[in-house]
């Protein structure tokens, strides 16, 4: 049997080198509330900062015009405010399309700031990814927070969403078609709202981006439960992927994978009281 060339394995690791800082971490829909942490007032005027792209490294790309609404404590679906802004992508120093959503709550309770995207061609996986994404927003009265917001594919919390300090345990259900979804990966990644470099990215022992600490992956049980620790405040995405059959897309047939995005909310640990 003929051997290939030593130098063929080692210019694949050097290209698999190459290519693995770019999988550091996937696109997702990334929204958070201008206002420090997911608490209002009703009455108060809340506007989210939405874009598409990395939230662990803040790398922006042009987000397509997304599909809000808000779901309230009575179950209602609500509209809400869109303006088209721009964001400056760090990494490459040019703006991006991205978006600021507005919403007045007008009585106590948890409402959810919900999107409903369309099929998107990623071109890095050469595969269609269909979003479903929800972010919570609590005004005074603890209400509806684990209530559905009637998205075809969502997480269901267990866990309020909000009200929990750094280093909690979080239990969700995932659902598709309202039904639970067993053994689908989940992915859990932070938003650190900010850039974050290269050279700062956390590393693994050979020195390559650690991918697996960036986007932690676990799945769901029989019953299409899930559980994950967040250890640190601020703003955590949680995602169920579920590949769904084929879809044509500008006249070729590519994978479809269903993706459902809760956002959850992590205080800094309170102190001590003695």
């Amino acid at each position: 049997m003929l051997q290939k060339p030593r130098f063929v394995y080692i210019l694949g690791v050097i290209m698999l080198c190459l290519w693995l800082p770019l999988t550091a971490s996937s696109h997702y829909h990334t929204y958070w509330p201008k206002k420090p942490g997911c608490y209002g007032q009703p009455g108060e005027v809340v506007t989210w900062q939405y874009f598409w792209g990395h939230p662990f490294e803040m790398l922006i790309s042009d987000a397509p015009p997304p599909k809000f609404f808000i779901r309230t404590p009575a179950g209602q679906k609500e509209n809400v405010k869109l303006k088209e802004i721009t964001l400056t992508d760090q990494e490459s120093g040019k703006d991006r399309r991205a978006y600021e959503v507005e919403y007045r709550p007008s009585s106590p309770g948890d409402y959810y700031l919900c999107l409903e995207g369309q099929p998107q061609f990623i071109p890095e996986e050469n595969i269609l990814w269909q979003d479903y994404v929800k972010a919570v927003w609590h005004v005074v009265a603890e209400k509806g927070w684990d209530k559905p917001v009637g998205l075809d594919f969502e997480i269901i919390p267990l866990t309020r969403p909000y009200g929990w300090p750094t280093g909690s345990l979080f239990n969700a259900q995932a659902r598709f078609m309202g039904k639970p979804l067993k053994g689908a990966a989940v992915e859990v990644e932070k938003f650190n709202g900010f850039f974050v470099p290269q050279d700062k990215m956390p590393k693994d022992l050979t020195g390559a981006d650690n991918v697996p600490l960036i986007t932690r992956v676990t799945k769901t049980d029989v019953n299409g439960y899930l559980s994950c620790t967040l250890d640190s405040p601020g703003w955590w995405i949680i995602t169920v992927v579920h590949p769904h059959g084929k879809k044509n897309w500008q006249g070729k047939t590519y994978p479809l994978e269903r993706r459902a995005s809760l956002w959850v909310y992590l205080e800094p640990s309170p102190p001590s009281v003695k």
